[in-house]
């Protein structure tokens, strides 16, 4: 039993005095009888009264009803107000709590008019359980209505309690409203009369009509889209113009409904409705209640809009949110009907039906989302079947690592920096996937971050039954224990993206480790627009465990536990953008020990080992050896043994060769070492190839450029895989090796084995066991001593001496701007054959401008030739020739060359491959500036070189081709 207040018998008297002094005026404000016209909601007018039903208990508070953040959620016609049992009002489960038998915490609107067909005195009783109202004529219309006003008030908790009163009505249409509200336990409702010729009775529902008596009305509505502002502590911001139903009269004035509960910095322009929060508002929510006027009235709309006024900004977060708004802290929030079933695209093509700003990811209970009865279904206290996504930045004040704790009912997932802009999301790329149909689950996940802002975007869905989200975070290192992640570290507005880490290498790019020992490599080179802030290994499952990473300088460990074997490693790189894969970034191999003797360095000036030197051309050398000496190597590297079986047995070869990194075309390549003979004896060796391959031993090997005749193996051409066989006798010992290989297209295979009878070795692969990648000292007919290049002004001098010379024909002075390419300078005889120490020197008087290279190739009687190191030489040009930018640099074939010349004259600009090769050339007009545009899509990708050509010497500069 429900109690009520003890001063009912005085209130009782109050009503019936208040009613016998306004029966006069419902007298006088009956309307034609007929039903006609339209209900609230617009429909054609029916008998019965336009029901409206809200979630939660109005409290004897009529603006409850005019609330603009709790609308109805459901609406339909009710025939009578005859709800005698707690059942009577069927399933009210869309807006009610309790049961569909037996409703509660729900609140009910019931308007229209009564038709009085004999004018006389009736007596109305109202019966409830809890609070009820009833208005009727002039005093029904009021937005909100006055409780003061009321002909019956039933109002507060209590149990089933009928109030009357008795009042004279002339006949025709009265306006009725009534008010209804149950917390809990039973719910009854109902409204009876009686009068001249009428016995106590429900009111019938021939006497109803869900139209109101058409008197000129005061504002019915008002709206503000959106109907909420959010903004940082200290700044202004304002509202839009409110839209008004303003009941067919021109609104005469706006005003604060409750100015009373609100900051003083809060303020409503009287004439136009837009609503303004001060910079002195302090951080919190304000629910604004907005009073419109006209000339009938004046009705005051609560929860019209609210200012949400936030910590200050974090660090460096500015612009707008995604709609255009002035940034707050806090993420903007947009909430949609239905539930995602973890599908990102769900949002692209959904609307959302509310939109705010959130100032926290904390949703722990059922009711923690607020008012969501504008998007989900369910109740007030715990909506149902909606989505929600979260948009905005995360402010990290200090770089480190932080786990992150996601917990959801039901499916939620979480996005940081660049993967939070994707549209749609991709679920692969989610840091935290807490996806699918299932009661509270938290899901972890810890990340290296860079401080400052990072992207981040959350979506999530509830489907039924409970609904909780909930973000938090910790970090351990940094003293932060785990916690909701704070209000003032996020803001609405979005970062633009990060790029990814554009390159990673290392050098060298082969580790080679001799097996049962260990080794770490240097870190890579990396090129990054922000910090790094984790490696790792991103084939790692398919390494052995004894091969790792650290993840923060990236460094590569070989254990000494990994067995012999060739290893590719793909090495992922994570910075504020998100994560980048290198695939091939690093070859591991782990050797056997080199055979007996083999010492010394190998072509890549490394100490020799087991395997061969490798080095790999791009172009196909078409079986002419000279093709090594004038192509510079764009890959070098040590190979255990000759098997290249299968297309992808090759390894990386980028920058190297055509075609794909699983089928390399167009290339070459050349192996030097020494094999090692354990016993003496006759050999036959066997090369298998597709395309061309060739194979020297001992000193033909060691020729600067080996003839074809002098081949123990000639396997050339192109052919589909072909083997060919040498027989050679062999002393005990090593031996010079060379196999020159070239793969013009399709099929790529090359395979090197041997067999011996007097040595007792089957046919097999050449061993890693038996090879050494160096290779022995070949004599040399010249005894070069000295040989250096300095500048004399605009001119460089080279100059050489020499101990002893044999046969020696003459020297050509080579020069180069990147130390790979040279061309020729100028040619000086030489002394022949002699015992005297000779001096040598030559003049450029047109050197490269800036850094550039020269050499020395010495050429024998018989047309052998030998090349000196290269030293390195900076000329400074006094009035330099020509300057050339060339835009863009990398480029895909399309670009621009502009040069610029102090000196204006007439000069050549030339484009060389590697090979020196002239692929481009056109004639330059004699003017201080000009820009040229360059097509160079028909040329293939690579490095080049971009020659300009003035009579007063040349210049040159880098072009790479992609």
């Amino acid at each position: 039993m429900k109690n009520f207040s003890s001063l009912s018998k005085w209130l009782r008297l109050g009503w019936k005095l208040a009613v016998l002094w306004i029966m006069p005026l419902w007298a006088a404000q009956a309307q034609s009888g007929a039903c006609s016209g339209t209900d609230p909601g617009g429909a054609a007018a029916a008998n019965g009264l336009y029901a409206e039903y809200f979630s939660g208990y109005f409290d004897d508070n009529p603006a409850f009803f005019s609330d603009n953040s709790n609308p109805a959620g459901l609406t339909r016609t009710e025939a009578e107000v005859n709800f005698a049992t707690s059942s009577s009002f069927g399933n009210l489960l869309q807006v009610a709590g309790g049961s569909a038998q037996d409703p509660d915490r729900f609140s009910a609107r019931l308007r229209g008019s009564l038709n009085i067909a004999t004018a006389g005195s009736y007596t109305f009783y109202l019966t409830a359980d809890d609070a009820a109202y009833l208005w009727l004529d002039n005093t029904a219309l009021a937005l909100p209505p006055d409780l003061n006003n009321a002909l019956i008030n039933n109002g507060g908790r209590h149990s089933v309690v009928t109030r009357s009163v008795t009042v004279t009505l002339a006949a025709g249409r009265h306006n009725v409203l009534i008010l209804y509200g149950e917390d809990c336990c039973d719910n009854i409702l109902v409204w009876e009369y009686e009068g001249p010729g009428i016995t106590r009775q429900v009111v019938p529902n021939a006497a109803l009509c869900t139209s109101v008596v058409p008197l000129p009305p005061a504002p019915q509505g008002i709206s503000y889209s959106p109907a909420s502002r959010a903004l940082p502590t200290g700044a202004s911001g304002s509202s839009g113009v409110p839209t008004v139903q303003d009941g067919g009269s021109p609104v005469t004035g706006f005003a604060l409904g409750n100015s009373g509960s609100l900051p003083a910095g809060i303020s409503i322009d009287g004439a136009t409705g837009v609503l303004t929060a001060g910079p002195s508002v302090p951080q919190g929510t304000y629910n604004v209640a907005v009073s419109v006027s006209n000339a009938n009235g004046t009705s005051t709309f609560s929860n019209a809009f609210q200012f949400l006024v936030t910590a200050p900004l974090p660090g460096g977060c500015g612009g707008t949110d995604p709609a255009g708004q002035p940034t707050s802290a806090g993420l903007y929030a947009e909430y949609y009907s239905g539930y995602f079933a973890d599908d990102a695209a769900f949002f692209i093509n959904t609307t959302p039906g509310l939109v705010r700003t959130d100032e926290q990811i904390n949703f722990p209970n059922n009711d923690s989302f607020g008012n969501l009865l504008a998007v989900a279904n369910g109740t007030l206290q715990d909506p149902d079947e909606f989505s929600l996504r979260l948009r905005g930045s995360l402010y990290i004040a200090m770089a480190g690592t932080y786990t992150f704790y996601l917990t959801a009912d039901d499916g939620a997932l979480l996005w940081l920096d660049n993967p939070a802009l994707a549209s749609p999301a991709v679920r692969a790329d989610a840091a935290i996937d807490n996806g699918g149909f299932h009661p509270t689950t938290t899901k972890t996940v810890t990340l290296t971050l860079t401080a400052g802002l990072h992207n981040l975007l959350l979506l999530y869905g509830d489907n039924g039954l409970g609904n909780s989200l909930v973000l938090e975070y910790e970090s351990a290192g940094l003293g932060i224990a785990r916690q909701v992640v704070p209000g003032n570290l996020f803001c609405t507005s979005l970062q633009p993206a990060i790029p990814l880490t554009a390159s990673l290498s290392y050098s060298p790019k082969v580790m080679r480790v001799l097996v049962g020992s260990s080794t770490t490599s240097g870190a890579p080179a990396v090129s990054s627009a922000s910090p790094v802030t984790a490696y790792a290994l991103d084939n790692a499952a398919t390494l052995p465990a004894g091969i790792t990473i650290n993840a923060t300088t990236g460094q590569v460990a070989i254990a000494a536990t990994v067995p012999e074997d060739s290893y590719t490693l793909d090495i992922s790189v994570r910075n504020a953008g998100g994560v980048a894969v290198f695939a091939r970034s690093l070859t591991v191999q782990v050797i056997p020990p080199a055979p007996s003797g083999c010492s010394g360095l190998d072509g890549g000036g490394r100490p020799a080992s087991s395997g061969l030197f490798a080095e790999y051309f791009p172009g196909y050398f078409n079986d002419d050896p000279a093709f090594f000496n004038t192509t510079a190597p764009a890959q070098s590297r040590n190979v255990q043994v000759l098997n290249f079986g299968s297309a992808a047995s090759w390894g990386d070869l980028t920058g190297v060769a055509g075609g794909t990194a699983q089928d390399p075309d167009g290339f070459s390549a050349r192996f030097k070492g020494r094999i090692n003979i354990p016993v003496t004896g006759t050999y036959t060796f066997y090369l298998t190839a597709d395309d061309g391959a060739f194979l020297w031993l001992d000193n033909a090997a060691l020729a600067t450029t080996p003839t074809l005749a002098s081949a123990l193996i000639q396997n050339g051409g192109q052919h589909p895989p072909t083997t060919v066989t040498g027989t050679v006798t062999l002393a005990a010992g090593l031996h010079d090796v060379l196999v020159l290989y070239g793969e013009n297209i399709s099929l790529n295979e090359l395979k090197l084995e041997y067999a011996s009878t007097d040595a007792g070795v089957a046919r097999q692969l050449l061993p890693a066991t038996g090879l050494c990648s160096s290779s022995s000292n070949a004599p040399l007919p010249v005894t070069l001593t000295r040989f250096g290049a300095t500048t004399q002004n605009t001119v460089v001098a080279v100059s050489w001496e020499t101990a002893q010379e044999l046969n020696s024909a003459y020297y050509v002075v080579e020069r180069s701007a990147n130390g790979k390419v040279f061309e020729a300078a100028g040619k000086v005889a030489a002394a022949g054959t002699t015992q005297q120490h000779q001096r040598y020197s030559y003049l450029d008087h047109t050197p490269l401008s800036g850094l550039s290279y020269y050499r020395l190739r010495q050429v024998d009687a018989d047309g052998t030739e030998y090349f000196s190191s290269v030293v390195a030489v900076q000329v400074a040009k006094q009035g330099a020739a020509a300057r050339v930018v060339l835009s863009p640099n990398p480029s895909k074939g399309v670009l621009i060359a502009s040069v610029e010349q102090e000196a204006p004259e007439a000069a050549i600009l030339e484009i060389l491959d590697m090979r020196g090769q002239v692929v481009y050339r056109q004639q330059l007009l004699a003017v201080a500036s000009q820009q040229l545009p360059l097509n160079l899509t028909a040329v293939p990708v690579g490095v080049y070189i971009v020659r300009i050509r003035t009579p007063h010497g040349l210049l040159t500069q880098r072009l790479l081709l992609e």
